[in-house]
């Protein structure tokens, strides 16, 4: 049974993390241990209710490091949780990506480089393209089973929304990333409360089944407690 530690910018991916992975995964033998904030939001203990990393990266490398040697059992794993919009630019690797058009190639090339970064097999790294609501986005009629009266509002941002093959690929534009879209037309929408309580009613089957980026994450999650094949001889 392998141990998970989740890293996560916001609170929004925290209560995710509990209510909709943690019990998701002990399917599969591993364990969630409760996820840490990291950044700016662990050093003012949480008070500040805002989601991001804000300015910098760095203080969360500076977290990861410290909590990966807390725990340096072989049955340990660690993770992250955080979103491609409004990434610090001080992430590894960040610059060679911002030269990647697609969005999926882009978030495959950040994890590359902050895995080559921390340099330990044990961690997994994820970022959510473009953001959370990309996956509340997986199934936008949630919001008229959770809000009273919003089913003209839900139809104007399915028609909008629709012409992305995947909620993945919705840009990340100051007024058109995911959350910014709901917002237009669902404004009582609020990310840490309503976001991951849209997530479950969803459900992790149809995210995957729409998100293919976070898909091959949770797979690999999946599969932490798995044995490993034998090297080739």
């Amino acid at each position: 049974m392998k141990r998970l530690y989740l890293t996560v910018e916001g609170q929004t991916e925290q209560a995710f993390a509990v209510d909709v992975l943690q019990p998701y995964l002990a399917c599969f033998d591993v364990i969630v241990v409760k996820p840490r904030l990291t950044g700016l939001h662990r050093r003012r203990k949480g008070r500040i209710p805002t989601g991001g990393l804000l300015a910098t990266f760095n203080h969360s490398l500076d977290d990861i490091r410290k909590w990966m040697k807390e725990d340096q059992s072989t049955d340990a794993r660690f993770s992250m949780m955080v979103d491609l919009y409004s990434l610090p630019n001080d992430f590894p690797g960040y610059d060679e990506a911002a030269k990647i058009p697609d969005p999926l190639q882009k978030a495959e090339k950040l994890e590359e480089a902050l895995a080559d970064e921390l340099n330990d097999p044990r961690f997994i790294p994820y970022v959510q393209v473009h953001e959370f609501e990309a996956i509340v986005l997986v199934d936008p009629d949630c919001f008229c089973a959770w809000f009273e009266g919003v089913e003209k509002q839900v139809a104007k941002l399915k028609a909008e929304c629709g012409r992305f093959k995947t909620p993945e690929e919705i840009d990340q534009g100051q007024r058109t990333h995911p959350k910014a879209r709901i917002k237009k037309y669902i404004p009582d929408y609020q990310e840490k409360v309503d976001g991951p309580v849209l997530a479950k009613f969803i459900g992790l089957d149809k995210i995957k089944k729409k998100c293919p980026h976070f898909a091959q994450w949770l797979t690999r999650l999946e599969e932490l407690d798995l044995p490993q094949a034998p090297s080739a001889g």
